[in-house]
Order: structure tokens, then sequence, then C-alpha cells
């Protein structure tokens, strides 16, 4: 199986003297991804380079994760990462059961109970009552909106692509 990556921030700057990196958080997984001696990977999106590095030490505040690593050890290596992504393995058995990476769920497609197609997933956004499945039609048709609940939602089968939804009036 290829590897996949997920990406959990970006560096936007050194924290301290001692080398610690101020991260911009894209993870819902912070406290599990950045334990003490886990493997995470630094990325350069310009060269495409990847490196391996251990956490040597984590904390958050609000959007902000501060995360050092071992091998960094000022604020100048520090700032040699300004730009980075940082990144890690998919690891799904930190998912809960009916849990799903975002990434998975995009492209695939959604039909109804009856098995006809109706878009594909082109986006997971985030509202404050729950997860929205934003999903694009053919043709001109505008977007709509499926929560991802399971009043909504009937199955996910992320092998095969399909996401299959219970239409109610007006969803559509």
């Amino acid at each position: 199986m290829k590897e996949e990556y997920l990406l959990l921030g970006y560096i936007t700057d050194a924290f301290s003297l001692d080398g610690t990196f101020k991260v911009l958080s894209k993870t819902d997984f912070a406290s599990k991804r950045y334990q003490k001696g886990k493997e995470v990977f630094l990325y350069q999106p310009n060269t495409k380079q990847r490196m391996t590095v251990i956490v040597e030490s984590y904390r958050g505040n609000g959007q902000f994760d501060f995360v050092k690593v071992q091998g960094v050890n000022s604020k100048e290596e520090a700032l040699e990462f300004k730009g980075y992504e940082i990144h890690a393995l998919k690891d799904y058995q930190i998912l809960d059961k009916d849990h799903y990476y975002y990434t998975d769920l995009v492209g695939c497609q959604v039909l109804d109970d009856k098995g006809k197609v109706l878009g594909k997933v082109s986006l997971v956004e985030e509202f404050p009552a729950q997860l929205t499945l934003r999903v694009k039609r053919e043709g001109k048709q505008p977007d709509f909106l499926v929560p991802f609940v399971k009043a909504f939602i009937k199955s996910v089968d992320i092998e095969k692509k399909q996401i299959i939804i219970n239409v109610i009036g007006g969803l559509l």
C-alpha cells in the first residue's frame, strides 16, 4: 500500500531560542500527532523534499502548535524551515468507528438510496453544528450541502469511493 501523508500544519516562524517551530495547525489530532518520540515529516513544497524528524515536545495554543523536534536546536535553525509543511503518515488506527479523514471523503460519489448518482464530494466543511459535505453536481447545477450526520448519511464506503445519502425534501 502506498504511503499517504496528512498535513498537520505550516511552519510560520521560530517560537523560541531552542528551535521550537510555530506551526499554523491544520489537524484535529495535534496532541496525538505530536507525542514525544513520534515521527513527523518536514516537507518543502517547492522542492518536494521530505525529511523525517522526531518530536521532542509539543504544546498547543489556539490555532497554533509549538513543536520542538530533534536536531533543530536554535532559532536560526528553526527559521531555515519557515514555509515548510509538517506531515504525518495516515494512521487509520487513531480514528473511531464511522470517522474518516476529510481527504478520503473528497472525491467520493454521492448517491441516493436508489443508486442514482447525485454528484461528487468536492469539500468537507466544518460548521459549528456539524461537518458538511459540499457536493458538486455535473453541468451547471449548483452545489448542494449534506450534513455529515446519521439522519442524512446512510453509508460510507471509502474503498469504493461512494457515499449513500438519505435525500429529504429541500436538500437538492
